[in-house]
Protein backbone atom coordinates (compact mmCIF):
# COMPACT_ATOMS: atom_id res chain seq x y z
CA UNK A 1 0.00 0.00 0.00
CA UNK A 2 1.54 3.65 -1.13
CA UNK A 3 0.26 6.40 0.89
CA UNK A 4 2.57 9.49 0.59
CA UNK A 5 3.45 10.94 3.63
CA UNK A 6 2.69 8.32 6.09
CA UNK A 7 5.26 7.05 8.12
CA UNK A 8 3.17 3.50 8.41
CA UNK A 9 -0.39 2.57 9.38
CA UNK A 10 -0.94 0.36 12.46
CA UNK A 11 -3.28 -2.14 13.14
CA UNK A 12 -5.72 -1.50 16.02
CA UNK A 13 -7.34 -3.98 17.82
CA UNK A 14 -10.33 -3.24 19.68
CA UNK A 15 -11.31 -4.24 23.62
CA UNK A 16 -14.03 -2.52 24.84
CA UNK A 17 -14.18 1.43 23.87
CA UNK A 18 -9.95 1.08 24.05
CA UNK A 19 -7.95 1.26 21.57
CA UNK A 20 -4.43 -1.30 22.14
CA UNK A 21 -1.40 -0.68 19.54
CA UNK A 22 0.00 -4.05 18.38
CA UNK A 23 3.18 -2.82 19.81
CA UNK A 24 4.62 0.35 21.73
CA UNK A 25 5.15 2.52 18.49
CA UNK A 26 7.26 5.72 19.40
CA UNK A 27 5.31 9.11 19.43
CA UNK A 28 3.89 10.46 16.20
CA UNK A 29 3.82 13.84 14.91
CA UNK A 30 0.57 13.18 13.85
CA UNK A 31 -1.90 10.24 14.73
CA UNK A 32 -5.24 10.01 12.87
CA UNK A 33 -7.43 6.78 14.43
CA UNK A 34 -10.22 5.41 12.21
CA UNK A 35 -12.61 2.93 14.27
CA UNK A 36 -14.34 2.32 10.96
CA UNK A 37 -11.48 0.75 9.11
CA UNK A 38 -9.53 -0.45 12.29
CA UNK A 39 -6.68 0.95 11.71
CA UNK A 40 -4.23 4.59 12.64
CA UNK A 41 -2.74 6.97 10.02
CA UNK A 42 1.01 7.81 11.71
CA UNK A 43 2.87 10.77 10.23
CA UNK A 44 6.42 11.63 10.98
CA UNK A 45 5.15 15.59 10.43
CA UNK A 46 2.02 17.58 10.58
CA UNK A 47 -0.15 17.20 8.14
CA UNK A 48 -2.25 19.58 6.24
CA UNK A 49 -6.01 17.99 6.41
CA UNK A 50 -6.49 17.80 2.89
CA UNK A 51 -3.74 15.48 2.85
CA UNK A 52 -5.16 13.45 5.62
CA UNK A 53 -8.19 13.15 4.00
CA UNK A 54 -6.82 11.72 0.67
CA UNK A 55 -4.83 8.77 2.87
CA UNK A 56 -8.22 8.34 4.72
CA UNK A 57 -10.16 7.82 1.16
CA UNK A 58 -7.57 5.71 -0.02
CA UNK A 59 -8.79 3.24 2.93
CA UNK A 60 -12.00 3.25 1.34
CA UNK A 61 -14.18 3.27 4.62
CA UNK A 62 -17.66 2.37 4.56
CA UNK A 63 -19.25 4.84 4.73
CA UNK A 64 -16.63 7.60 2.72
CA UNK A 65 -16.05 10.79 4.31
CA UNK A 66 -17.29 12.19 0.91
CA UNK A 67 -20.86 10.70 1.16
CA UNK A 68 -22.39 13.21 4.20
CA UNK A 69 -19.42 15.51 4.63
CA UNK A 70 -21.66 17.26 7.00
CA UNK A 71 -21.61 14.18 9.78
CA UNK A 72 -18.04 13.98 9.45
CA UNK A 73 -16.45 14.44 12.72
CA UNK A 74 -12.69 15.10 14.15
CA UNK A 75 -12.19 14.31 18.08
CA UNK A 76 -8.35 15.45 19.04
CA UNK A 77 -7.62 12.79 22.08
CA UNK A 78 -5.63 14.91 24.00
CA UNK A 79 -8.03 17.01 25.04
CA UNK A 80 -10.10 14.35 25.49
CA UNK A 81 -10.22 14.64 29.74
CA UNK A 82 -11.41 18.37 29.25
CA UNK A 83 -14.84 16.79 27.36
CA UNK A 84 -15.16 14.55 30.29
CA UNK A 85 -14.68 17.28 32.63
CA UNK A 86 -17.23 19.69 31.45
CA UNK A 87 -20.11 16.40 31.16
CA UNK A 88 -19.52 16.11 34.72
CA UNK A 89 -19.66 20.26 35.20
CA UNK A 90 -23.14 19.81 33.54
CA UNK A 91 -24.31 17.27 35.25
CA UNK A 92 -23.43 19.31 38.28
CA UNK A 93 -25.08 22.24 37.97
CA UNK A 94 -28.61 19.69 36.98
CA UNK A 95 -28.12 18.16 40.21
CA UNK A 96 -27.77 21.05 42.48
CA UNK A 97 -31.08 22.36 40.30
CA UNK A 98 -32.81 19.66 41.26
CA UNK A 99 -32.68 20.53 45.31
CA UNK A 100 -34.56 23.51 44.92
CA UNK A 101 -36.61 22.91 41.80
CA UNK A 102 -40.21 21.96 42.79
CA UNK A 103 -42.43 20.25 40.31
CA UNK A 104 -39.20 20.41 37.55
CA UNK A 105 -37.24 18.17 39.90
CA UNK A 106 -38.73 14.85 37.91
CA UNK A 107 -38.06 16.44 34.47
CA UNK A 108 -34.49 17.92 35.85
CA UNK A 109 -33.59 13.96 36.26
CA UNK A 110 -34.57 12.62 32.89
CA UNK A 111 -32.38 15.06 31.29
CA UNK A 112 -29.74 13.84 33.87
CA UNK A 113 -30.54 9.99 32.91
CA UNK A 114 -29.87 11.12 28.96
CA UNK A 115 -26.34 12.98 29.67
CA UNK A 116 -25.35 10.16 31.18
CA UNK A 117 -25.42 7.79 28.51
CA UNK A 118 -23.59 10.19 26.08
CA UNK A 119 -19.75 9.55 25.09
CA UNK A 120 -18.45 12.25 24.41
CA UNK A 121 -15.11 14.22 22.81
CA UNK A 122 -12.90 17.15 22.01
CA UNK A 123 -14.90 17.85 18.60
CA UNK A 124 -12.79 20.36 16.74
CA UNK A 125 -14.45 22.87 14.85
CA UNK A 126 -13.48 22.67 11.34
CA UNK A 127 -14.97 22.17 8.17
CA UNK A 128 -14.57 18.45 7.28
CA UNK A 129 -16.16 18.70 3.83
CA UNK A 130 -13.11 17.77 1.07
CA UNK A 131 -14.07 20.64 -1.47
CA UNK A 132 -13.73 23.15 0.90
CA UNK A 133 -10.60 22.34 2.59
CA UNK A 134 -9.07 22.08 -1.50
CA UNK A 135 -10.58 25.33 -2.31
CA UNK A 136 -10.45 27.37 0.64
CA UNK A 137 -6.75 28.20 2.20
CA UNK A 138 -8.45 28.98 5.29
CA UNK A 139 -10.31 25.79 5.56
CA UNK A 140 -6.76 23.37 5.44
CA UNK A 141 -5.30 23.69 8.89
CA UNK A 142 -2.46 21.55 9.86
CA UNK A 143 -2.84 19.19 12.00
CA UNK A 144 -0.67 17.31 15.03
CA UNK A 145 -0.93 15.59 17.69
CA UNK A 146 -3.72 12.30 17.81
CA UNK A 147 -7.09 12.39 16.58
CA UNK A 148 -10.23 10.21 16.07
CA UNK A 149 -11.94 10.49 13.18
CA UNK A 150 -15.29 9.28 12.73
CA UNK A 151 -17.86 8.67 9.69
CA UNK A 152 -21.56 8.08 11.17
CA UNK A 153 -22.62 9.02 7.27
CA UNK A 154 -25.95 9.57 6.15
CA UNK A 155 -28.73 8.84 8.50
CA UNK A 156 -32.35 9.04 7.72
CA UNK A 157 -33.95 10.43 10.83
CA UNK A 158 -33.99 13.58 12.65
CA UNK A 159 -33.66 12.76 17.07
CA UNK A 160 -35.77 14.45 19.53
CA UNK A 161 -34.33 14.81 23.18
CA UNK A 162 -34.94 16.32 26.54
CA UNK A 163 -38.16 17.11 27.89
CA UNK A 164 -39.81 14.22 26.28
CA UNK A 165 -41.30 11.19 27.63
CA UNK A 166 -39.16 9.45 26.11
CA UNK A 167 -36.19 10.26 23.50
CA UNK A 168 -37.56 9.66 19.99
CA UNK A 169 -36.13 9.26 16.53
CA UNK A 170 -38.02 10.24 13.53
CA UNK A 171 -38.22 9.58 9.83
CA UNK A 172 -36.61 12.72 8.09
CA UNK A 173 -38.44 14.65 5.48
CA UNK A 174 -37.71 16.97 3.53
CA UNK A 175 -40.65 18.90 3.50
CA UNK A 176 -41.30 18.78 6.98
CA UNK A 177 -39.95 22.13 9.44
CA UNK A 178 -39.13 22.12 12.81
CA UNK A 179 -42.71 23.24 13.73
CA UNK A 180 -44.20 20.31 11.91
CA UNK A 181 -42.37 17.69 13.57
CA UNK A 182 -42.93 18.97 17.42
CA UNK A 183 -47.03 19.42 16.28
CA UNK A 184 -46.35 15.59 16.14
CA UNK A 185 -44.74 14.89 19.56
CA UNK A 186 -45.59 14.72 22.98
CA UNK A 187 -43.77 17.19 24.96
CA UNK A 188 -43.65 17.13 29.01
CA UNK A 189 -45.29 19.99 30.66
CA UNK A 190 -42.10 21.50 31.48
CA UNK A 191 -40.96 21.86 28.03
CA UNK A 192 -41.09 25.68 26.36
CA UNK A 193 -43.47 25.56 24.36
CA UNK A 194 -42.32 28.01 21.79
CA UNK A 195 -38.48 27.51 21.95
CA UNK A 196 -36.15 24.49 20.42
CA UNK A 197 -32.58 24.00 19.98
CA UNK A 198 -31.48 22.24 16.65
CA UNK A 199 -28.26 20.69 16.68
CA UNK A 200 -26.77 20.17 13.08
CA UNK A 201 -24.42 17.06 12.87
CA UNK A 202 -21.86 19.12 11.86
CA UNK A 203 -22.24 20.39 15.59
CA UNK A 204 -23.42 23.88 14.94
CA UNK A 205 -26.57 24.77 17.06
CA UNK A 206 -29.22 27.55 17.07
CA UNK A 207 -32.28 28.11 19.25
CA UNK A 208 -35.09 28.15 17.00
CA UNK A 209 -38.87 29.52 17.91
CA UNK A 210 -41.32 27.00 16.61
CA UNK A 211 -44.39 28.52 18.33
CA UNK A 212 -47.49 29.75 15.40
CA UNK A 213 -46.63 33.30 16.94
CA UNK A 214 -42.79 33.08 16.55
CA UNK A 215 -42.28 30.21 14.06
CA UNK A 216 -38.78 30.50 12.19
CA UNK A 217 -39.75 27.97 9.57
CA UNK A 218 -36.85 25.72 10.49
CA UNK A 219 -35.66 23.37 8.32
CA UNK A 220 -33.81 20.00 9.56
CA UNK A 221 -31.15 17.82 7.96
CA UNK A 222 -30.71 14.27 8.26
CA UNK A 223 -29.18 13.77 11.53
CA UNK A 224 -30.03 16.48 13.03
CA UNK A 225 -30.67 16.10 16.71
CA UNK A 226 -33.44 18.82 18.72
CA UNK A 227 -33.35 19.78 22.30
CA UNK A 228 -36.80 20.51 24.13
CA UNK A 229 -35.45 22.59 26.81
CA UNK A 230 -37.54 24.12 30.19
CA UNK A 231 -40.10 26.23 30.23
CA UNK A 232 -37.82 29.20 31.49
CA UNK A 233 -35.91 31.89 30.67
CA UNK A 234 -33.54 32.68 33.41
CA UNK A 235 -30.15 33.53 32.98
CA UNK A 236 -29.32 30.33 34.87
CA UNK A 237 -31.37 27.80 32.96
CA UNK A 238 -30.60 29.15 29.51
CA UNK A 239 -27.22 29.02 30.27
CA UNK A 240 -27.16 25.26 31.52
CA UNK A 241 -29.10 24.46 28.24
CA UNK A 242 -26.61 26.02 26.39
CA UNK A 243 -23.97 24.03 27.56
CA UNK A 244 -26.54 21.24 27.09
CA UNK A 245 -26.51 21.55 23.77
CA UNK A 246 -22.99 22.08 23.36
CA UNK A 247 -22.23 18.35 25.00
CA UNK A 248 -25.00 16.94 22.40
CA UNK A 249 -22.47 18.43 19.64
CA UNK A 250 -19.78 16.48 21.25
CA UNK A 251 -21.66 13.45 20.70
CA UNK A 252 -19.33 10.82 19.29
CA UNK A 253 -20.98 8.56 16.72
CA UNK A 254 -24.19 9.65 15.18
CA UNK A 255 -26.04 12.76 17.08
Amino acid sequence: MHLSSIKKVTALFFAGCSLITASNASAQALKVNLPSTGIALEYAQPQRIDQVFTDVIAQKPSPSPVNFPIANQLFNLEKQEQSEQFKQQVLKKLTDLTSDSGKQKESIGIVIEQIKDWQVGYRESITLDFDEMRLQANANPMLSGEYEFIIPGRSNTVSFEGLLFSPQQVEFKSDQSLSDYLGKLNLLSSAHPSYAWVIYPNGHYIKAGYAYWNNDSTQLTPGSVVFLGYNSDTREMQNIEKDIVKLISMRKGAQ
